[in-house]
């Protein structure tokens, strides 16, 4: 054999104590975790942005909006969804252009005014989201969707809106 053939297979990397090794994992780690956290962070924010225009093609060709329209959600207190639809679907609904002709209304279930509104069925599931026209109940939207997934239901409800 010759002496580069020794001098190859004799080669061996240099190694890294322990604590080298472990100090640039975990700052590896710690580093994969703050970009997670951050991104989780932005994520109802950016989602919402990202489904804010829920223009009919009412607006688009010019006509009047539907008057006498109304969003009524139905809550009960103490419910978790509910307060994760307030926190991530309201704020984006108010920053969008239909909340000017649709207004949003929240009403507990054990109030008064829940007995009065005259809906098609009774609620079974909250937050349940109902879109009225002259008081008449054009459709519904039951549970917690999230801000994307609500929006596309009520685009769906607004497509029944005579």
């Amino acid at each position: 054999m010759s002496a580069r053939h020794n001098e190859v297979s004799n080669y061996q990397p240099a190694r890294h104590p322990p604590s080298a090794l472990w100090a640039d994992m975990t700052r590896l780690i710690l580093a994969t975790i703050l970009m997670l956290g951050l991104t989780a962070l932005n994520m109802p924010r950016a989602i919402a942005a990202h489904d804010i225009d829920i223009n009919t093609t009412a607006t688009l060709t010019g006509e009047q909006p539907k008057t006498n329209l109304q969003l009524v959600v139905l809550e009960a207190p103490g419910c978790t969804y509910c307060n994760l639809f307030r926190r991530y679907v309201v704020p984006a609904y108010e920053t969008s252009p239909k909340s000017r002709s649709v207004p949003i209304k929240f009403i507990d279930l054990n109030d008064k005014a829940y007995d009065e509104l005259g809906l098609d069925s009774p609620v079974d599931m909250v937050p349940t989201t109902v879109l009225l026209q002259n008081n008449r109940e054009v459709g519904r939207i039951p549970g917690y969707l999230g801000p994307e997934n609500f929006f596309h239901a009520f685009n769906h409800l607004m497509a029944r809106v005579n």
